[in-house]
């Protein structure tokens, strides 16, 4: 496809190249191609193989990038594969626009790791003697491919803010009972949108309004079952599911979604955005109130605002027994768990003075077993102090006042993420790794003391007596 020059290239060299659906057409697969064949052919390196990513945002690693995977794992560390040189690839944003810099420098280091130059086409061949400035060049694009995606994102997030401000919708699918309508230019009805269609012009806007079917209906019934006939939220999910009506995704109804559907604002015409931070690829997390654009009669109201304030109140006792129950079970957990750990220790030479010291800085903490149908699952929160072991001990805390110890995970401490929390269920891979067995916890306990230097100080106290 591409004409070589006349001499018999020594060197050999794979390609890379990613096109993102925001991308103009100058940066279009073919062109990059023509870039890098023409870089190749004027230093005397063959192409001998191409992979590309049409599409795909440079944000994304090699688990959402196939051919960037394929790149990796099928050529550059794959030992079976045609011998090469060089890894072509357009500029450090097609690599990739990582949030993270080092990111970006970790796929290049498995690359260089086994003798494979990456050659950055725009910025020509690689000059021998300027390592250093080369390094420093390609920091300083990468930077800029981040802040590229980083002020994109930011801008595209302000016009969301302000058409929100306006009640109308910023985007997303109409919540259960609800559906999406378009409003013209001039903010008139149109038509009603169905799954999946979008505005065609940029200065018309979506709105919600009722669906006015079965859906719309079961909203008002839940609201209804829940503060006039004082149902639980068991109980109402249990009468949709004896009536065969399906939930938003068509399964079965379970007190969770019962739930969703009592404390979503939109029930009562208001609009809120910003509830959640999700940008970047970097993972969610939810915004305090303070941070929500919310516009009260946005939409027609589903539910009246008094019957929904009504459902607020009755969830606000329900939560106070819940956290009285909460507290109550981790209470005769943390005793439950003393007294064994205390037995265990004094068993083994230690005086109850120094066993009691030391239980006060064992690493453990609690986590009720939420039920979360078919699965169970738990969520762990860890202090400064207990970051400093190697891993922590994790209790899931059962309704059972003769044993209110269930399960028992042992979590490295470096797997808590910046929120200083970690949670996990029994479907995640992590389960498996850290749950400990029934015949492994007393090796787990001892390997704690030892590393908080408990045993050494039992040890010592036995040679003195």
């Amino acid at each position: 496809m591409f004409k070589l020059s006349s001499s018999a290239p020594t060197k050999k060299a794979v390609a890379y190249y990613r096109h993102s659906a925001e991308d103009k057409q100058e940066n279009s697969v073919s062109i990059q191609s023509q870039h890098a064949h023409q870089l190749a052919t004027q230093h005397g390196v063959e192409i001998i193989h191409q992979e590309a990513d049409e599409g795909v945002s440079g944000l994304l690693g090699p688990e959402s990038r196939p051919g960037f995977k394929r790149l990796l794992e099928d050529w550059v560390e794959n030992p079976d594969a045609p011998p090469f040189d060089y890894v072509f690839v357009y500029d450090q944003s097609r690599w990739g626009r990582f949030q993270n810099p080092d990111e970006a420098a970790h796929y290049e280091f498995r690359c260089t790791k086994r003798g494979k130059k990456i050659v950055y086409v725009a910025s020509g061949w690689p000059k021998e003697g300027q390592e250093l400035m080369s390094s420093l060049d390609t920091s300083i694009k990468r930077y800029m491919a981040a802040e590229y995606s980083r002020a994109l994102s930011d801008k595209v997030f302000r016009g969301c803010v302000e058409v929100s401000r306006q009640g109308y919708s910023a985007g997303g699918s109409a919540c259960y009972g609800m559906t999406r309508l378009l409003l013209d230019a001039d903010k008139k009805p149109e038509r009603l949108l169905k799954k999946g269609e979008h505005k065609a012009i940029s200065n018309a806007r979506v709105t919600f309004t009722l669906a006015d079917d079965q859906t719309t209906e079961t909203v008002r019934e839940i609201f209804h079952l829940f503060v006039v006939e004082e149902k639980s939220l068991k109980e109402i999910a249990a009468i949709l599911n004896a009536k065969g009506i399906p939930s938003a995704n068509g399964g079965l109804w379970h007190h969770r979604k019962v739930l969703h559907i009592l404390t979503n604002e939109t029930y009562m015409g208001t609009k809120t955005y910003n509830k959640k931070w999700h940008r970047l690829k970097q993972g969610h997390r939810r915004n305090p109130r303070s941070d929500w654009v919310i516009v009260p009669k946005a939409y027609p109201a589903l539910i009246a605002a008094e019957m929904f304030l009504q459902a607020q109140d009755c969830l606000a006792v329900l939560a106070s027994v819940r956290r009285k129950f909460k507290s109550l079970s981790i209470q005769m957990a943390r005793h439950r768990m003393h007294d064994v750990l205390m037995k265990f220790f004094l068993g083994r030479g230690m005086h109850y003075s120094e066993v009691s010291f030391a239980l006060k800085h064992f690493p453990i903490l609690y986590s009720l077993t939420l039920t979360k149908e078919p699965v169970a699952e738990w969520c762990f929160v860890i202090n400064h102090e207990m970051r400093s072991c190697s891993f922590v001990f994790g209790i899931g805390v059962v309704d059972d006042k003769e044993d209110p110890l269930g399960r028992i995970f042992a979590i490295p401490s470096n797997e808590f993420g910046f929120g200083d929390f970690t949670a996990f269920s029994e479907k995640d891979e992590s389960y498996a790794r850290y749950l400990i067995k029934d015949d492994e916890v007393e090796g787990k306990v001892l390997s704690v003391a030892e590393e908080l230097g408990m045993m050494t100080n039992a040890m010592e106290s036995a040679n003195a007596i």
